[in-house]
Protein backbone atom coordinates (compact mmCIF):
# COMPACT_ATOMS: atom_id res chain seq x y z
CA UNK A 1 0.00 0.00 0.00
CA UNK A 2 1.57 3.31 -0.86
CA UNK A 3 -0.24 5.30 1.41
CA UNK A 4 0.92 3.40 5.12
CA UNK A 5 4.41 4.53 6.08
CA UNK A 6 6.18 2.69 8.17
CA UNK A 7 7.42 4.97 11.40
CA UNK A 8 10.20 3.25 13.93
CA UNK A 9 9.22 4.60 17.48
CA UNK A 10 12.09 5.27 20.44
CA UNK A 11 15.11 5.38 18.20
CA UNK A 12 16.89 7.87 18.97
CA UNK A 13 19.49 10.24 16.81
CA UNK A 14 22.74 10.82 18.08
CA UNK A 15 23.80 14.20 16.81
CA UNK A 16 27.15 15.18 15.82
CA UNK A 17 29.36 17.79 15.34
CA UNK A 18 28.34 20.64 13.57
CA UNK A 19 24.58 19.57 13.67
CA UNK A 20 24.67 19.45 17.43
CA UNK A 21 26.01 22.44 17.61
CA UNK A 22 23.49 24.26 15.18
CA UNK A 23 20.96 22.22 17.35
CA UNK A 24 22.02 24.07 20.86
CA UNK A 25 22.03 27.20 19.09
CA UNK A 26 18.48 27.10 17.87
CA UNK A 27 17.28 25.94 21.40
CA UNK A 28 19.17 28.69 23.00
CA UNK A 29 17.62 31.30 21.09
CA UNK A 30 14.05 30.14 20.88
CA UNK A 31 14.34 30.06 24.84
CA UNK A 32 15.89 33.82 24.73
CA UNK A 33 13.45 34.62 22.45
CA UNK A 34 10.25 33.54 24.80
CA UNK A 35 12.39 34.84 27.95
CA UNK A 36 11.43 38.12 26.51
CA UNK A 37 9.20 40.32 29.04
CA UNK A 38 5.49 41.76 27.50
CA UNK A 39 3.16 44.15 29.26
CA UNK A 40 -0.47 43.07 29.07
CA UNK A 41 -4.02 43.05 29.91
CA UNK A 42 -5.07 39.44 31.08
CA UNK A 43 -8.77 38.77 30.09
CA UNK A 44 -10.60 35.84 31.63
CA UNK A 45 -13.41 35.54 28.90
CA UNK A 46 -15.19 32.17 30.83
CA UNK A 47 -16.06 34.13 33.91
CA UNK A 48 -15.31 37.42 33.59
CA UNK A 49 -13.79 39.01 37.09
CA UNK A 50 -12.23 35.32 37.74
CA UNK A 51 -8.51 34.47 38.28
CA UNK A 52 -6.58 31.82 36.58
CA UNK A 53 -3.52 29.81 38.55
CA UNK A 54 -1.29 27.52 35.69
CA UNK A 55 2.14 25.89 36.28
CA UNK A 56 4.48 26.36 33.24
CA UNK A 57 7.86 25.89 31.80
CA UNK A 58 8.49 26.47 28.40
CA UNK A 59 11.72 24.49 27.65
CA UNK A 60 13.98 22.02 29.69
CA UNK A 61 16.11 22.67 32.34
CA UNK A 62 13.94 25.81 33.57
CA UNK A 63 12.16 25.87 36.99
CA UNK A 64 8.41 24.81 36.95
CA UNK A 65 6.47 28.45 37.38
CA UNK A 66 3.31 29.00 38.94
CA UNK A 67 1.21 32.19 37.32
CA UNK A 68 -1.85 33.31 39.41
CA UNK A 69 -3.27 36.31 37.00
CA UNK A 70 -6.62 38.35 37.70
CA UNK A 71 -9.20 39.45 35.03
CA UNK A 72 -8.42 42.80 34.01
CA UNK A 73 -5.46 43.35 35.47
CA UNK A 74 -1.83 44.61 34.04
CA UNK A 75 1.12 42.41 33.78
CA UNK A 76 4.59 42.09 32.75
CA UNK A 77 5.33 38.06 32.16
CA UNK A 78 7.65 36.72 29.49
CA UNK A 79 6.30 36.36 25.74
CA UNK A 80 6.30 32.37 26.20
CA UNK A 81 3.45 32.58 28.75
CA UNK A 82 1.51 34.97 26.50
CA UNK A 83 1.30 32.78 23.76
CA UNK A 84 0.43 29.89 26.02
CA UNK A 85 -2.30 31.73 27.25
CA UNK A 86 -3.50 32.95 24.07
CA UNK A 87 -2.88 29.40 22.18
CA UNK A 88 -3.30 26.50 24.44
CA UNK A 89 -6.59 27.61 26.31
CA UNK A 90 -8.82 27.67 23.47
CA UNK A 91 -11.73 24.63 23.84
CA UNK A 92 -13.76 22.83 20.75
CA UNK A 93 -17.50 24.02 20.76
CA UNK A 94 -18.72 20.78 19.72
CA UNK A 95 -21.46 20.10 16.72
CA UNK A 96 -24.15 17.93 17.26
CA UNK A 97 -25.48 15.75 13.72
CA UNK A 98 -26.87 13.27 12.43
CA UNK A 99 -24.82 10.52 9.35
CA UNK A 100 -26.72 9.50 6.65
CA UNK A 101 -28.32 6.38 8.86
CA UNK A 102 -29.69 8.97 11.33
CA UNK A 103 -26.98 7.84 13.82
CA UNK A 104 -25.98 11.14 15.88
CA UNK A 105 -22.42 12.25 15.54
CA UNK A 106 -20.11 14.93 17.26
CA UNK A 107 -17.78 16.62 15.59
CA UNK A 108 -15.64 19.58 16.57
CA UNK A 109 -17.52 22.96 14.83
CA UNK A 110 -15.22 26.04 16.17
CA UNK A 111 -13.19 26.96 19.15
CA UNK A 112 -13.95 29.01 21.91
CA UNK A 113 -10.97 31.12 23.90
CA UNK A 114 -11.27 30.34 27.40
CA UNK A 115 -8.42 33.39 28.36
CA UNK A 116 -6.33 35.54 26.44
CA UNK A 117 -3.45 38.26 27.25
CA UNK A 118 -4.22 41.39 25.20
CA UNK A 119 -0.60 43.49 24.45
CA UNK A 120 0.01 45.62 21.82
CA UNK A 121 3.64 44.63 22.15
CA UNK A 122 2.69 40.94 21.28
CA UNK A 123 0.30 39.34 18.68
Amino acid sequence: MSFVKDISVGVKVKRQGEELKKAKELCENARKEDAKLVKGIFKNLEAPGGDLEFTYRGHRGEPIRVYHLQDGETYEIPIGVAKHININTRVPVHQYLTDVDGRPITTPGSFRQRYQFLSPEYM
